[in-house]
């Protein structure tokens, strides 16, 4: 099986490249639930300029052990 690579995310004041700073929460809206896929959600910091924001980080589906283990994950925080 081939691994997706994952795409840096850009940060929407200067374009430069965002690392995530370790906070994520699991997105918990009807729309994001209705959509049958857990959406997980995390802060960055551009590298460039220092700026902070929040991005979508993946997306699971909601069934299955990677969104439990997501979910367990994101209470121990």
């Amino acid at each position: 099986m081939s691994e997706k690579k994952e795409k840096a995310k850009k940060c929407p004041e200067c374009g430069g490249k965002g690392v995530p700073t370790g906070k994520t929460w699991p997105l918990t809206s009807p729309m994001a639930l209705m959509s049958g896929k857990l959406i997980i959600m995390g802060t960055l910091e551009c590298q460039d300029c220092g700026n902070k924001f929040r991005k979508k980080l993946k997306e699971l589906p909601l069934e299955g052990p990677e969104a439990k283990e997501e979910m367990e994950e994101s209470k121990k925080d």
